[in-house]
C-alpha cells in the first residue's frame, strides 16, 4: 500500500529533509503519517522564513504556501526564494500585474474578439491544463504586449489556485499563424516578459506545442532558446500544420475549425465567469508585496 501511495505522490512530495529540502525517494518515506509530518514541517519552516522577511506582506495560509512548495518539490529554501522573486517581479513590473481583478474590457478585446489567449475547458490525457496563445495574430493595434501578457497572468494565477494544475502542470500551445517581420521588432520585449514568468511563477510548465510555425519561427526560436531553461527547450515541440497529431494530444476546443476543432465556438463567457470568481483573490494579492520600492 505504501509503495502504491508513493507512486501516486511522486510528482508532489518529498523525502527526508536535508538543508530544508525534501525529495520523494523509495525507502525513505515509510508511511503516510511520515509524509504528512514532512509536509507540515515544510510549511512551518517556510512560514518562519517568511516571518523573517519583515518588508514583505505575504499570505501565510496553507493554500498559498503549498502552491510554491509543490512547484519546488518541497525544497523549502527554493520555495522561499521563489516567493521572494514572485513579489519582486510584481513590484518591479506592475504593468503585468495591475488590476488583475480583472479588466473585462481588456478580456473582451484580447480573448472574446481576437482569441489571443484561450484556456481549454478540458485537461489533456495527463491532467494538464492547456492554454492557447495566438502570438502570430497579435499586433499593437489590438493591445500592448503588456496587456496581452497581463491577461495571460490572470489566467495563470487563476489556474494556480487549482490543486490538479499545481501537481500536473500546464502546456502552452503557441500558434504562430500570420507571424511576420513586425513581430521580430518586438522580440526582445517578448523574451524579457517570458523570462519573468519563467523565473517567478510557481508553475510546472510541461510543454510548449508550436503550431503554424513558418520559417521565420526558426530564427525566433534560435534566439529565444538561449534564454530558456534547458528542460523547456527539450519540452518544445514543433507541429507545423499537422493538426491530426496535435489533436491527439490536446482538447479540440482550442483547435480551430481548419484543424478539425471547435475554437470558433469556444465559450468565453464561461472563461470570464471563472476569472470573476477569483476577484477576491486578485484583490488580496494586490494588497500584498514588498512594503517599499527599494531595489536589491
Amino acid at each position: 500500500m505504501v509503495s502504491m501511495w508513493l507512486s501516486t505522490m511522486k510528482n508532489e512530495e518529498a523525502s527526508a529533509p536535508t538543508n530544508g529540502s525534501y525529495f520523494l525517494e523509495d525507502g525513505i518515506i515509510s508511511s503516510m503519517e511520515e509524509m504528512e509530518k514532512m509536509k507540515q514541517d515544510a510549511k512551518l519552516q517556510l512560514r518562519e522564513l517568511l516571518a523573517g522577511e519583515t518588508r514583505l506582506k505575504c499570505p501565510d495560509n496553507d493554500a498559498f504556501l503549498v502552491k510554491f512548495l509543490r512547484a519546488r518539490k518541497y525544497n523549502v529554501d527554493s520555495a522561499f526564494k521563489n516567493i521572494k522573486k514572485y513579489f519582486k517581479v510584481r513590484r518591479d513590473h506592475p504593468e503585468l500585474f495591475v488590476e488583475l481583478d480583472p479588466d473585462f474590457n481588456l478580456f473582451d478585446t484580447v480573448c472574446r474578439k481576437h482569441k489571443l489567449v484561450t484556456l481549454s475547458r478540458e485537461k489533456d490525457s495527463k491532467g494538464r491544463a492547456i492554454i492557447l496563445l495566438n502570438l502570430g495574430t497579435w499586433n499593437s493595434g489590438i493591445c500592448s504586449l503588456d496587456n496581452f501578457f497581463r491577461v495571460g497572468t490572470a489566467l495563470v494565477e487563476h489556474l494556480l489556485l487549482n490543486d490538479e494544475v499545481q501537481l500536473n502542470g500546464v502546456v502552452f500551445v503557441m500558434d504562430f499563424k500570420n507571424l511576420g517581420i513586425y513581430h521580430l521588432t518586438h522580440l526582445a520585449e517578448i523574451i524579457n516578459i517570458s523570462l519573468l514568468f519563467q523565473d517567478c511563477m510557481p508553475l510546472r510548465i510541461k510543454g510548449f506545442y508550436v503550431t503554424n510555425n513558418p520559417t521565420l519561427f526558426d530564427i525566433l526560436f534560435a534566439i529565444a532558446k538561449h534564454f530558456m531553461k534547458a528542460k523547456l527547450v527539450r519540452r518544445t515541440h514543433l507541429f507545423g500544420t499537422d493538426w491530426n497529431k496535435l489533436r491527439s494530444l490536446i482538447p479540440d476546443d482550442i483547435i480551430p475549425e481548419e484543424g478539425g476543432g471547435r475554437l470558433e465556438t469556444y465559450d468565453y463567457d464561461a472563461m470570464e465567469r471563472d476569472l470573476k470568481s477569483r476577484a477576491e483573490y486578485f484583490r488580496e494579492m494586490s494588497s500584498c508585496g514588498y512594503l517599499d520600492n527599494s531595489k536589491e
